[in-house]
């Protein structure tokens, strides 16, 4: 079982370092901030958490897999307040052509 538990935590490993992987290749290769910004945020959230499931598939102690779970908690809880309020101080500054109706454009004019 242990050795089941091993490989299994290492492939979580390995897919969570590619998704990290991926989101810096798209921050790197996508042209608009917003763009960026999805990059930066969705694909690391879910990279650090897959990287820490397998951290706890490998490591297997009750303080490794508490200390863990805060990891991912804290990082699901903080990195969308983060990108929303980044996506919104670029929208004040920054004029991005949207496709549609800017929503928050329309709002913040009424």
């Amino acid at each position: 079982m242990g050795e089941v538990l091993d490989v299994v935590g290492g492939i979580a490993l390995i897919v969570g370092a590619l998704f990290a992987l991926l989101a810096g290749i798209g921050v790197h290769k996508f042209r608009d901030p917003f763009s960026r910004m999805h990059a930066a945020a969705k694909s690391p959230t879910l990279g650090l958490v897959l990287v820490t499931i397998g951290a706890a598939l490998r490591i297997r102690t009750f303080s490794a897999i508490a200390t863990l779970t805060l990891v991912a908690i804290l990082q699901l809880l903080t990195s969308p307040v983060g990108t929303h309020l980044a996506a919104r101080a670029v929208h004040l500054r920054v004029k991005v052509p949207q496709d549609g109706v800017d929503e928050l454009e329309r709002d913040e004019a009424a």
